[in-house]
């Protein structure tokens, strides 16, 4: 790629300058062109128009029109150009009116997305025909049996469910390990974590054993689960829905991990084990609903989705296409503007599932997802730092699945970047001197007040001031935060200093890209896909005298949840380190990735081997880290 198409490059990545005021994650500016900025001010300022509700009832009525037209034309539009996408033509300009060229869903890609949503209208066709006072259980079961019909599996967490009679204490500490959300339990490593549970510092097991809290985080027994990040107001509530930021203290027996006490509330009564059962039930269902709040919000989409745009968007821009961080990169961004473009109305959207069917609104969810993207280095992010920050090692945790198969993958990247990077940088100074990875460096990680404002999408020159405030594209000054905070390191914000240093952060991009997507996407309808396993919001709060069954969804939510975390994890395109995405030329490289391929090969082999233990001890394997089963990038 020459100087001037990287020029030109800048051009079609922009990124979007409205993220700016909630110090939001970086996104891509979604329209693409000129035009494309001229439209998105028109459409917003209809949008403005209709919100302020000052109109009269005709133009009200004719703006209303235009907006339903204008939505299905988009829709019209966007089935059009995936379905013809392989034609080249329609990856230019000419006809790509929302993204960069060659970032639109391909031929295949469509195809599959047209085959799991083949099985999931049959599914909700069939579910249909009952009658509309059918109750959730009768609904769900229509649907699973549905879904086999068109080749596809009912969620695996039922088998135990049916097996144990519900959400065992075992079942409950198997998730925090194996689950969607692996990744937020840590060790008590100091008495003070236990300082909300001073009024029980000797409890009991399920089996009547006497635990001392003290003696037992002394020997490295206890591991605390919470979620700081979730503490709502009530008016940060949907009505009728509830999420809490409860507590749970585990106890590492023999026989493995242990639920031991629950606190619901701050300050609230505490729960454990021996109180009346359907109470400590209703405890772990309130835990449960907080963990998928979580996991959705944070774990999945501010994690790994949103995390890795801002990388997506300045790899092009600032890096030509024959440049070796490009081509080791770029085919772990397949998709992912794509996905993240689509995902906004999927899931964030006014009316999207956020809104209906999750218990925090739209508004309070988005603020705790930018929150928790500033909160969190880039450094933290890598797999073995994070672990270490948990406690969670093996010597403390011997049975962990999340951390032992990713651990395998985690290092099989790092020797496939290593060899590449090494091919191409001699030493520290190489690196140093590598202008163009030091001008990508700085616009991820140097603060934002130091950038151009040319890099930010802008309002056509004839717009007034006034209207670009209006819609948002008025920058007035740049904030001092940077776009991945702490990129590559705290120490040397925006500048990659050593060989080590880019290795350590490619590792991690790639990381988390193919492994760590899917172990927390892939895992969503096993886990999530039966509601009564975790809702996706209360229905009740905690201090309310309810039923189980009036906590959980009622069977349109209940119905909804299923289709939802069916349709998040019902595409498999590409696979890690696969040719057909990796299209290394030179023979040095092509020698580099079948090196890292042979590897996954040997992972795949021994997770099949765990698998075959953890299906004997526990009833349920952990697939989701198996190479064959992890694309290459985030695409769904």
């Amino acid at each position: 790629m020459s100087q001037r198409s990287l020029q030109q490059q800048q051009g079609h990545y922009r990124y979007d300058p409205t993220q700016l005021s909630q110090a939001a994650p970086a996104r891509i500016f979604p329209h693409a062109g000129e035009d494309g900025a001229l439209r998105y001010v028109l459409t917003e300022l209809r949008h403005n128009l209709l919100k302020q509700g000052q109109l009269s009832p005709p133009l009200t009525w004719a703006l209303e029109q235009i907006e339903s037209s204008d939505h299905q034309l988009t829709e019209t539009w966007l089935k059009l150009t995936t379905l013809l996408v392989d034609f080249k033509i329609f990856q230019s300009d000419l006809f790509n009116f929302n993204l960069p060229p060659d970032e639109q869903f391909n031929a295949e890609f469509v195809q599959l997305r047209r085959q799991m949503g083949e099985a999931l209208n049959a599914a909700d066709k069939k579910v249909k025909t009952l009658n509309l006072g059918e109750v959730a259980q009768v609904q769900r079961l229509q649907f699973y049996q549905t879904l086999e019909e068109h080749g596809r599996s009912r969620p695996k967490i039922i088998k135990i469910h049916d097996r144990e009679g519900g959400l065992s204490d075992r079942e409950f500490a198997r998730q925090r390990l194996s689950g969607p959300n692996p990744t937020s339990i840590k060790r008590v490593c100091d008495r003070e974590n236990l300082s909300d549970w001073q009024s029980d510092r000797v409890c009991a097991l399920s089996n009547g054993e006497t635990i001392g809290l003290d003696t037992a985080a002394d020997q490295n027994r206890l591991f605390l689960l919470d979620y700081p990040f979730l503490k709502f107001s009530p008016v940060e509530l949907q009505t009728g829905r509830y999420v809490g930021s409860p507590k749970t203290l585990f106890y590492r027996s023999e026989q493995g991990l242990e639920p031991l006490l629950i606190q619901l509330e701050l300050g609230g009564k505490i729960h454990a084990p021996t109180s009346d059962a359907d109470d400590w039930m209703r405890s772990k269902l309130f835990v449960q609903v907080a963990d998928i709040t979580q996991h959705e919000l944070l774990t999945h989409l501010c994690y790994t989705h949103l995390s890795m745009e801002a990388f997506a968007i300045s790899t092009p821009r600032r890096l030509p296409a024959n440049h070796p961080v490009y081509r080791l990169l770029k085919p772990h961004f397949r998709f992912l503007l794509a996905i993240n473009t689509r995902g906004n109305a999927i899931l964030l959207g006014e009316g999207a599932a956020i809104d209906s069917l999750m218990a925090p609104t739209r508004e309070a969810s988005i603020a705790v997802m930018n929150r928790a993207y500033r909160d969190r280095s880039f450094e933290s992010y890598a797999l073995p730092t994070d672990l270490k920050h948990r406690g969670v090692e093996s010597e403390f945790l011997s049975d962990y699945p999340y951390r032992d198969d990713a651990q395998l993958l985690w290092d099989a990247i790092h020797r496939y970047v290593t060899a590449y990077l090494q091919r191409y940088y001699l030493d520290d100074l190489t690196v140093q001197q590598d202008t163009n990875l030091q001008s990508w460096a700085a616009e991820l990680g140097a603060p934002l007040n130091t950038r151009s404002q040319t890099e930010f999408a802008q309002a056509p020159d004839w717009v007034s001031p006034e209207i670009a405030a209006e819609v948002g594209l008025s920058i007035a000054d740049l904030p001092n935060y940077p776009r991945v905070p702490g990129f590559p390191s705290h120490r040397n914000p925006g500048t990659i200093v050593t060989l080590q240093q880019l290795i350590d952060a490619a590792t991690q991009i790639i990381f988390t890209c193919s492994a760590q997507h899917a172990a927390v996407n892939f895992s969503q309808f096993d886990y999530f896909g039966y509601p009564p396993n975790a809702p996706l919001a209360a229905y009740t709060k905690p201090d309310a005298s309810a039923s189980l069954d009036e906590m959980l969804p009622k069977p349109a939510q209940d119905l909804a949840q299923i289709e939802l975390t069916f349709a998040l994890s019902g595409i498999l395109w590409s696979r890690l380190g696969s040719d057909d995405v990796i299209q290394f030329v030179d023979q040095g490289d092509r020698a580099v990735l079948h090196q890292f391929q042979a590897d996954l090969r040997t992972i795949e082999t021994e997770i099949q081997t765990r698998n075959r233990m953890r299906d004997r001890d526990t009833g349920i394997d952990y697939p989701y880290l198996l190479p064959s089963q992890i694309p290459n990038s985030i695409n769904i």
